[in-house]
């Protein structure tokens, strides 16, 4: 039971997309406003030598977008946040 308390606390809210580890924000490919489609690629990170495409999770509205190209981020920063469509 602690470890899903703690598991819940973590968790980024509702519609919040968050980087998944540390590293670099390599393109930012929508900006606020846009409509996007369950699995369309949002961000692209890099981190460990790799490249992650974060996806949207379903279909929405980009409200907020807190990523920028070039940025070192921390894992769990809030990169976009999705509003239902």
């Amino acid at each position: 039971e602690v470890a899903s308390e703690t598991r819940r606390r973590a968790s980024p809210p509702a519609g919040q997309l968050a980087s998944p580890m540390p590293g670099q924000v390599v393109k930012v490919l929508v900006a606020p406003g846009e409509q996007v489609r369950k699995d369309q690629p949002l961000v692209v990170l890099e981190a460990m030598k790799m490249q992650y495409e974060i996806v949207a999770p379903r279909d929405g509205v980009v409200a907020r977008v807190d990523a920028e190209e070039g940025a070192q981020v921390a894992g769990g920063v809030a990169l976009v946040v999705l509003e239902e469509a």
